[in-house]
Parts: C-alpha cells; sequence; structure tokens
C-alpha cells in the first residue's frame, strides 16, 4: 500500500519559495532543461509525488538530483510555478530525511542554524585555546603553538565522524532507492563500470553541468571541487611526510586561489541577487560559501603572516582557520556539502540499474 503524507508540500516548502501548487504539467520545463531526458517527465514527476503526497517515491527518486538548479525552468514557466525552485527546496528537504537521527534539519532551521554554527565555532574555539603551548613571539611557530599530536589525532577524529556520517545518511538515501525503485539490479560489471563512468564524467569533470547554459557557473563550481582536492592532496602529503614539502605549497597555493575564486562568484552572485539560483538562499548556504572564502582567506594570510615572521597574527588567523575548516567539515554530511555525495551516488545507481522487460 503507498504511504500519503497531505503535509508533504507544505513541508518543503518551508525549504524554500516557490508555487508548485499554480503547475498544470503543461510540459514548459521538460521542454527547456537542458538535462531533461527522453521519457519527458523531468521535472514533473516529482512535482506530482509532493503535490499527491507520496513522500517515498519523491525521497526514492534518483531524479531528485539530476538537477543543477540552471533556473531555466523557473525562467519559462507560463505559470510562474517556480519549478526550480521546487527542486532546490526538495533537495533539502532530503538532505534532512536522508541524515542520521534528522541531524541536518537543524542546520536548515532559520532559527537553530546560526545557533548551531556559532556553538561549534565556540567549541573549536576553546578547544584550541585549551590545547596551545607556548606562544613563541620571536618567531612563528605554529607547531609549538598548537602541537602536531593534536591537529592530526584531531583531524583523524573529526574525518572519521564525517565518513561514518556519510556514509549513514548513503545508506538511507539507498534504501529510500531500492524500496521505491521500478528498476532490477544489473551484473557486477555494471555496478563496477557505472561507478568510474560517473567517478570520470560526473565527479572529477561534472559533464551534466556542462549541459546547462552558464558557463561562468561552471567554471566556479569545479574550481571550488578541485580546489578542495588540491588542498586535500597538500594536506595528505605534509601528513604523511611530517614536514612542509615544497610540492604541497604549490598545490595548496594553487588550491586556495581556485576555493576563492569559486567562493567568490557565488558570493557576488548572491549579492547581486539576478539569477533564479539565489534568489532563495539560507543561511545555511550563506555560511556555506562565506566559510569557504575565510578558509581560502586565511589560509594565505597564514603563509603570509609565516613568510615576514609576524608571530601574534599568524597564530590568531591559524585559530580562524581552523574553526572554519573544523566548521566547513563537521557539517559537511548534513549541508550543501552534501551534494557532492548524494548527486553522483544517485547518479551512479541510476546508471547500475535497468528498467523492468
Amino acid at each position: 500500500m503507498v504511504k500519503v503524507e497531505p503535509t508533504l508540500l507544505e513541508r518543503i516548502k518551508k525549504y524554500g519559495a516557490f508555487d508548485v501548487n499554480a503547475c498544470f504539467s503543461c510540459g514548459v520545463c521538460t521542454a527547456i532543461c537542458p538535462l531533461s531526458t527522453e521519457n519527458g517527465e523531468f521535472p514533473r514527476r516529482i512535482i506530482r509525488y509532493a503535490m499527491l503526497g507520496l513522500e517515498d517515491k519523491l525521497l526514492g527518486s534518483t531524479e531528485l538530483w539530476s538537477c543543477y538548479y540552471c533556473g531555466e525552468c523557473t525562467k519559462s514557466c507560463p505559470r510562474q510555478a517556480d519549478p526550480g525552485g521546487f527542486m532546490m527546496a526538495t533537495r533539502r528537504y532530503a538532505i534532512t530525511r536522508y541524515s542520521w537521527g534528522k541531524v541536518a534539519s537543524i542546520f536548515y532551521s532559520k532559527l537553530w542554524s546560526p545557533v548551531v554554527l556559532a556553538i561549534l565555532s565556540a567549541i573549536m574555539a576553546i578547544g584550541a585555546w585549551l590545547v596551545h603551548g607556548p606562544i613563541i613571539t620571536s618567531k612563528v611557530d605554529l607547531m609549538a603553538f598548537i602541537p602536531k599530536n593534536y591537529i592530526h589525532e584531531g583531524g583523524v577524529a573529526l574525518g572519521i565522524f564525517v565518513f561514518i556520517s556519510a556514509l549513514v545518511n548513503l545508506l538511507i538515501a539507498y534504501k529510500y532507492i531500492r524500496r521505491t525503485s521500478n528498476k532490477n539490479a544489473t551484473s557486477i560489471r555494471s555496478w563496477i563500470e557505472g561507478f568510474f563512468n560517473i567517478l570520470i564524467k560526473e565527479v572529477l569533470w561534472q559533464n551534466r553541468y556542462l549541459k546547462c547554459s552558464n558557463r561562468n557557473r561552471f567554471y566556479a563550481h569545479m574550481a571550488i571541487f578541485w580546489g578542495f582536492i588540491l588542498l586535500f592532496i597538500a594536506t595528505g602529503i605534509d601528513y604523511i611526510t611530517g614536514v612542509r614539502q615544497p610540492v604541497a605549497e604549490i598545490l595548496g597555493f594553487i588550491g586556495g586561489a581556485l576555493i576563492i575564486y569559486g567562493s567568490g562568484y557565488f558570493i557576488y552572485k548572491r549579492l547581486e541577487g539576478k539569477e533564479e539560483f539565489v534568489l532563495y538562499s539560507d543561511f545555511i548556504d550563506w555560511a556555506f560559501v562565506w566559510l569557504i572564502m575565510l578558509a581560502g582567506i586565511t589560509g594565505f594570510l597564514l603563509d603570509l603572516f609565516t613568510v615576514i615572521n609576524a608571530p601574534l597574527p599568524a597564530y590568531t588567523t591559524f585559530i580562524i582557520h581552523l574553526i572554519v575548516v573544523f566548521d566547513l567539515l563537521v557539517t559537511a554530511p548534513f549541508t550543501k556539502f552534501a551534494h557532492a555525495g548524494y548527486r553522483p551516488f544517485a547518479l551512479w545507481i541510476d546508471s547500475a540499474l535497468k528498467s523492468k522487460a
């Protein structure tokens, strides 16, 4: 028996502004969408699920993550139903439902998200101050100020938390998808081929994003993605070798520049407020792009203060940098960062399943 949730659409509306009730399924959004397939039902099928209260069907649809919110459907809708805004709000709703303990709902709460983020920042600041070592003022010595073992052990603990949280959330999403899918599993080979196909085309290159007309947004999105990849590699090199390596410095510089460029673009667009995808940004969306920007800026300032030997500014910047990175990572499985996991995961499952005969 299909379970119906009469309040589903109203609950989704809390995660974004849209008027999808105006939709009469004319098909303009499907026709204009560069990511629409030959079945002619995207994104209207998701809209119908919400209007009918079919929560399991909605949360179990891989199509939910096919949208990059280019806004063409919203601009073209003759009824101003805002299908793009609906898809955005539905993904936010899905993130809250997929997260273990529904933790993500806290970060999408207008009341609690700034409070929780402030508490997390305070916890990290207090922790850094409690474990700090001697404040050497004759030269910059970051590893004396915050001993290396605390950085490494704290980083490992945080990484384990993020990994387990992300894995559990993906398993919850998979449960919804398999429970509602009308597709059969294919061979192991198809799963493996699908994984590498998605990894190369959609994760590393984001081929579907290229179909959207706004290339500048694509470049900014890729800059943030590859910026974090390069910073992760640089951090890994330093962690393994135990000392700062020249190659890590170069990768860190490039990665930092990329994330500043990418986040700067999205901050500018949000301040400009002209494009559809920025009209209804939650606090956590604003916080996300600003944290990315601050991560890059504090990283550069930290290097600068180290080079010019300015100990007190360096130590202050180091603590701010640790707070920003901590906030980004600890919230990653529950906020906009989660798109980086759910989207390729959904596309992978979709590619590894085939329709029933």
